[in-house]
């Protein structure tokens, strides 16, 4: 299978307007990250070397650190997401007439519910790395950008959200009591976290700019 990193946008864009399973949602909410990410190094990379801000270099300087090696990780789950559903889809094509068949399935089916679910869980995890970048650009970045903290957290945000769904359609019919509660009760918190800090840089970006 073509990675969808490998693709030009537009390739991209059309593979994901076409009838196909993938890629999907979760590969949109791994992309949307992706570029959050980008947009705090940018906004760190303006800022570096900068007289007005020279204060802060040691700190811009982590911060572009950081965007490296997560920005690794967020376009790795662009295809991670897709190629977590593969196996999903092959067991919806799985035989199931006899009992030991729909045994056979139901064994499967839930393995790779839990695996699919791992990935926008994964993504939830990294977004509060990069919201970090962003909360702290805020301060220490260059105002002449400050509006591209702002699409950032809202990039962000939208990647979140979008995980979010991506989770909840996995984890509803996982019989395991215990990994659901467990997912669920990280998904809310990390979900809470992130859209309430989010909107506050988002306040903090528009009484800069007007």
């Amino acid at each position: 299978m073509t990675k969808y990193v490998d693709m030009s946008m537009t390739k991209f864009a059309e593979e994901l307007a076409s009838k196909k399973s993938m890629p999907g949602g979760g590969s949109v909410a791994a992309y949307a990250l992706t570029l959050s990410n980008s947009l705090a190094s940018m906004v760190a990379n303006f800022t570096t070397g900068k007289k007005k801000y020279a204060e802060f270099e040691e700190d811009i300087q982590n911060i572009l650190e950081k965007t490296r090696l997560i920005s690794k990780k967020a376009i790795a789950m662009v295809d991670e997401d897709a190629e977590a559903f593969l196996p999903l889809a092959a067991v919806y094509k799985m035989p199931a007439e006899s009992e030991e068949e729909k045994r056979s399935k139901d064994i499967e089916m839930q393995k790779c519910l839990k695996n699919a679910a791992i990935v926008p869980m994964n993504l939830l995890r990294l977004s509060l790395e990069v919201l970090d970048l962003h909360e702290e650009l805020l301060i220490k970045g260059s105002k002449m950008l400050i509006s591209d903290v702002g699409v950032g957290v809202q990039m962000l945000k939208a990647s979140a959200l979008s995980a979010k769904l991506n989770v909840l359609i996995n984890i509803k019919d996982i019989k395991d009591c215990e990994f659901v509660d467990k997912m669920s009760s990280e998904m809310d918190r990390l979900i809470e976290e992130i859209t309430e800090r989010c909107d506050k840089i988002y306040g903090g970006v528009l009484e800069d700019v007007r």
